[in-house]
């Protein structure tokens, strides 16, 4: 008979201690292989918003990461409005008004505008236009696609666009209505919007985001900017807050430009500039001639920054700053955790060993006396030690994938990244095997080196 096959007599005579040996170091596997997963899917949601269709957020002055995380992520609460006539600032002369380019429009290739604050069934609101979808990309130069119906044109101001998970879990259809919620999720109900296109999923935010058009959005109550100097009129509207935060001092939009119960959208009025503001700006900074595009969007950066009305973040800065500082620590401080249980449960394979140490000695000596060299015994039961580490790691491996496996759905409502069974952290998860194996070994050093050092003459001695 071979070593490998002494090992494995030996493993199934004491059947129930080596189970529950390798049951519990394939806990431990699977409480590594399910973090080192899912912080790789973690790590990926926050890179997922740096590779989108722009390069640069203009918003209120304040926390640029808080910024970042609303709008790029949804997450958080817009920190101001600012100006319309900031978002007019970024615009080429063909897209104004007065037709004058505007002070940063050389700089900028494409700026769409967006407005927050409501609310559908959890997920976040976004009022925005046509660009959103037309001009930017999804990332790496991919243009967004429509898993059904197409993008809502500026002038359908009803028109909305559902991302992948939101409509996977509203399970609305193109055509169907929706009616956001204003600054919460329990909040006053607005007037219906109709879906015409549901995005392909992206594996980015945008899966998250209810997307209006946001002439729409405007005209709901309290989505104006009051005038100043001008007397309330209307009782509906004195609870009302501005669209840019959640929970704000109450205000009133002018009965004038509200969508009265029950009217068209084609009786709706586009909301006078006056009374616009916007949450922030998602900008694509332009190259100047003979610039690279990041020198330009330095310069851009620093001349916003230097203003009062805005400031500008770069979204990879920031989402790198966060993983740096709260997302790695985070990561390493549970591996390190699981790690640890992962030795605990090595320990296992000692006390399993040392245990039957006795029963053991017998055999060795019976082995010894049939010829073994002490290098056989010795190398039986390191064998025997491999042999559970594996058996219980790859058992582990299966476990902490299932694991992965069941939770993905709710990885992909939440993060806005796709996750399965088949979701690895290849680098990390091929350290497991031989860090398992060398784990073995060392523990059942102890028992090898006591069976290579039985006494076969003592042990093969008669009770007498």
């Amino acid at each position: 008979m071979t070593l490998l096959g002494i090992a494995w007599r030996n493993i199934r005579h004491r059947m129930l201690t080596s189970v529950l040996t390798a049951l519990s170091l394939a806990l431990g596997v699977a409480l590594v292989v399910a973090t080192l997963v899912t912080g790789g899917i973690v790590q990926k949601a926050f890179e997922s918003g740096s590779g989108l269709g722009y390069n640069m957020i203009v918003g209120a002055k304040g926390s640029p990461l808080q910024l970042v995380l609303n709008s790029v992520y949804f997450i958080s609460r817009p920190i101001e409005n600012i100006p319309w006539s900031t978002y007019q600032n970024f615009l080429p002369a063909a897209q104004r008004v007065d037709g004058v380019d505007g002070t940063f429009a050389a700089s900028t290739k494409t700026a769409v505008p967006i407005c927050m604050g409501d609310y559908f069934r959890g997920f976040r609101v976004v009022g925005t236009n046509a660009a959103m979808f037309g001009q930017l990309s999804r990332g790496d130069g991919q243009a967004f696609q429509f898993s059904k119906g197409v993008n809502f044109r500026d002038a359908d101001f009803f028109g909305g666009v559902l991302g992948a998970a939101v409509a996977s879990k509203t399970g609305l259809k193109v055509g169907d209505p929706f009616a956001p919620t204003h600054g919460s999720h329990d909040g006053k109900v607005h007037d219906p919007f109709t879906v015409v296109g549901i995005l392909a999923q992206t594996n980015t935010p945008f899966d998250r985001g209810v997307f209006v058009n946001m002439e729409g959005f405007y005209l709901q109550e309290g989505h104006a900017k009051p005038v100043p100097g001008e007397v309330p009129n209307d009782s509906r509207h004195t609870q009302d807050s501005r669209n840019s935060q959640d929970s704000r001092n109450s205000q009133r939009e002018p009965a004038s430009h509200t969508l009265p119960a029950g009217a068209a959208p084609a009786s709706a009025q586009p909301l006078p500039f006056e009374q616009r503001e916007v949450t922030a700006i998602l900008l694509e900074t332009a190259s100047l001639p003979g610039l690279p595009s990041e020198l330009t969007g330095m310069g851009l950066r620093m001349a916003i920054n230097e203003g009062r009305d805005a400031q500008a973040a770069l979204p990879i800065g920031e989402i790198r700053q966060l993983l740096d500082l709260f997302v790695r620590p985070l990561e390493l401080l549970l591996l390190l955790v699981t790690a640890l249980v992962v030795v605990v449960s090595a320990m296992g394979i000692l006390v399993s060993m040392v245990g039957s140490s006795l029963e053991r000695s017998r055999d060795v000596a019976i082995m010894r006396a049939l010829g073994a060299r002490r290098s056989h015994v010795l190398a039986t039961v390191l064998i025997e030690a491999v042999l559970l580490a594996v058996g219980g790691g790859l058992a582990g491996w299966a476990l902490g994938h299932l694991f992965v496996g069941a939770v993905a759905p709710w990885i992909a409502t939440n993060a806005g990244v796709s996750a399965s069974i088949f979701s690895t952290s290849p680098a990390a998860e091929a350290l497991l095997v031989p860090f398992l194996v060398g784990l073995a070994i060392a523990a059942a050093l102890l028992p090898a080196v006591a069976a290579y050092r039985t006494d076969v003459a003592k042990w093969l001695q008669g009770p007498g």
